[in-house]
């Protein structure tokens, strides 16, 4: 069994290891790669339990999660758009935070409105790969016909966002936990900018993430409940190597349906990242309204 599991794990070592270096544009520096979560890392982070959950059920989402980022190293903001309720809630909506790979659900929105969804089979299998595995050969290949960060810039200002920087090197794109919510909610209803084909699209493939990458704004949602999303991990070179951990997407289950983005910057472990955003996912779940009219 031990070996086995050494194997499997030496396997992803070798897999990743292929894409996990990324040349920073002109800059030359080497951006370490988006390595996946050691697997023990991720076993030892529990689901996380909300203690207090009877004491805190009556408050609201917002200072819910407040008083729980407050507690909590580095820097972290969060959004959650409440469908039913029809509201957004934004803790801590000053904090910018550097994208890592959640910025491949802008690049591929982006090129899916440039081909108004006629992706080449090249584009497709790309797509896929940096999607459901976070593959950095594939975005890097799909941003340059994006046309790099211009590109980019363009559908993101077509799209309202206001607090989206995308950088050449595009792991280091600066973002707001708010602009998340609207790109993910860009997929989620009818828009002159995307076909409903591309946006059924997207949404499939990040309803097929790899299990490895699934941790995030899905803890705490029971298994019954659907959901889409990306996440990013990355160690800043420009920020002494501390992890920027990042989770986006959308749930739905038990008459509950939200959009959510946790940003987390400056964490001295991918695990300490991790475990703040499950906790604030698990907050979402029990916080959000549940529609007892919509069957």
């Amino acid at each position: 069994m031990k070996q086995s599991r050494a194997a499997v794990l030496r396997r992803r070592r070798l897999a990743t290891s292929a894409t996990a270096a990324m040349i920073l544009g002109s800059t030359g520096a080497l951006l370490a790669g988006q390595m996946p979560a050691s697997a023990r890392e991720l076993s030892s982070l529990a689901t996380p339990q909300l203690t207090t959950s009877a004491r805190v059920a009556h408050r609201t989402l917002r200072q819910a999660v407040r008083d729980y980022v407050n507690h909590r190293e580095g820097a972290v903001t969060a959004a959650v758009y409440d469908n039913v309720a029809r509201r957004l809630v934004v803790v801590r909506p000053k904090v910018r935070g550097w994208t890592a790979s959640i910025v491949k659900v802008d690049i591929l929105e982006t090129l899916l409105h440039d081909t108004h969804g006629h992706l080449s089979a090249d584009q497709r299998r790309a797509a896929k790969a940096m999607i459901e595995r976070s593959d950095n050969d594939a975005a890097t290949e799909l941003w340059d016909e994006d046309g790099g960060a211009s590109g980019v810039r363009s559908y993101n200002n077509d799209v309202g966002l206001r607090q989206t920087d995308p950088d050449v090197a595009w792991g280091l794109t600066t973002t707001s936990a708010a602009d998340q919510i609207t790109l993910v909610r860009t997929l989620l209803r009818q828009s002159k900018l995307l076909t409903n084909h591309s946006r059924t699209y997207e949404r499939w493939l990040m309803r097929h993430v790899v299990v490895d990458q699934r941790w995030g704004i899905s803890a705490g949602v029971p298994s019954n409940a659907t959901f889409g999303i990306k996440n990013g991990w990355l160690p800043v070179y420009k920020d002494h190597d501390l992890w920027d951990v990042n989770s986006i997407g959308w749930v739905r289950g038990d008459n509950k349906r939200y959009e959510i983005a946790v940003l987390t910057e400056h964490n001295t472990t991918e695990g300490y990242g991790i475990s703040t955003i499950e906790h604030i996912a698990t907050i979402a779940w029990n916080h959000v309204e549940a529609d007892h009219h919509h069957h």
